[in-house]
């Protein structure tokens, strides 16, 4: 039986143009300012904390849907769409302190490490990045086995920490939902029907400018799905390596992916399911859920359900994962 493969990133969306953003951060109840707490640009780099007065400034160069984090040990995260130069005022809510539900069910089929090998698969991926990642608090990780519906689930109530020796990088990832479903009772990786997993991210480069790094991350990047969306957003084709294809035959890209500019982002009408091949090895095949979605300035689509890929595209998971600020 053939299988579904592919990723779903749950990213969260407004609108804003290249700006300096400007804030600050306060406890909810006590009305005092935070210190320290982390803000950042959802999936990137561009990032900072927050000064004695609970102050923050960050810098974008480019249009973007990628909404304002904000996140801060011991209260919940807050989601804010900058707008102009207006200054944002956060107030974090503490979060209740709960002890964890315990269910007592038959013996499980699946040990803890049997399921954290199927998780660690199907979250970080099998490719070289992929297998060198390292969750450093896999123990904040809830993992649970759904006979009857057939799917791992995954949760946590802290912030993932993802080291990613490969490409350089530390990963912080809010996991808010993952389902990994299975054709069978089983998390054999041949049996994996389909994975979604949703939460947002920030990028810590830790080998900035170091050259095997600089390689290593250009060669990921070329033929991802994020190097791919940003060629149709800028319509060069002529300029990467990327061939587009309808049953078997060579097509022309702009009769496929019809690109309109909206203030700086571009609205794309993918009109029949396309194969795409970069550099002659690179297969990914792809289809468009909607009638049309968007592409930002970083290369980041939206709704991140619009697309449904498979091939080399539809198998990246986050150790393959670029920061959406990359080469920018």
């Amino acid at each position: 039986m053939k299988q579904l493969l592919g990723i779903c990133f749950l990213f969260l969306y407004g609108a804003v143009c290249a700006q300096t953003i400007r804030g600050t951060v306060y406890d909810s109840k006590t009305k005092e300012p935070l210190l320290g707490a982390s803000v950042y640009f959802e999936g990137t780099t561009i990032g900072g904390i927050t000064d004695e007065d609970g102050n923050f400034t960050l810098y974008t160069e480019k249009s973007s849907t990628s909404q304002l984090v904000v996140s801060y040990l011991g209260y919940k995260d807050a989601i804010r769409t900058p707008s102009g130069e207006k200054p944002i005022t956060v107030f974090l809510i503490a979060k209740e302190e709960s002890l964890d539900e315990v269910i007592v069910t038959a013996k499980p089929l699946f040990t803890r490490e049997q399921l954290l090998i199927a998780f660690r698969a199907q979250f970080l991926g099998t490719t070289k990045a992929g297998m060198s990642c390292e969750i450093l608090n896999e123990d904040a990780l809830k993992l649970h086995y759904n006979a009857s519906q057939k799917q791992l689930i995954a949760s946590s109530g802290e912030i993932l920490r993802v080291k990613n020796p490969y490409l350089g990088y530390e990963i912080r990832f809010r996991l808010y939902e993952c389902k990994i479903s299975y054709f069978s009772k089983s998390i054999a990786p041949f049996d994996v029907q389909q994975s979604f997993y949703a939460g947002t991210s920030f990028f810590i480069d830790e080998k900035k400018d170091v050259r095997k790094y600089k390689k290593r991350r250009q060669e990921v990047y070329e033929g991802s799905s994020l190097h791919f969306m940003r060629t149709v957003a800028t319509e060069q084709w002529d300029q990467e390596d990327f061939t587009i294809y309808k049953k078997g035959f060579p097509v022309y890209p702009k009769t496929h992916f019809v690109v309109s500019d909206t203030l700086g982002i571009k609205k794309v009408q993918l009109t029949d399911p396309v194969a795409i091949l970069y550099d002659k090895k690179k297969r990914s095949d792809v289809r468009a859920k909607y009638t049309h979605y968007t592409i930002d300035g970083f290369g980041n689509f939206y709704p991140p359900d619009a697309l449904i890929f498979s091939g080399v595209m539809g198998r990246q998971r986050l150790g393959d994962a670029l920061p959406l600020d990359y080469g920018l």
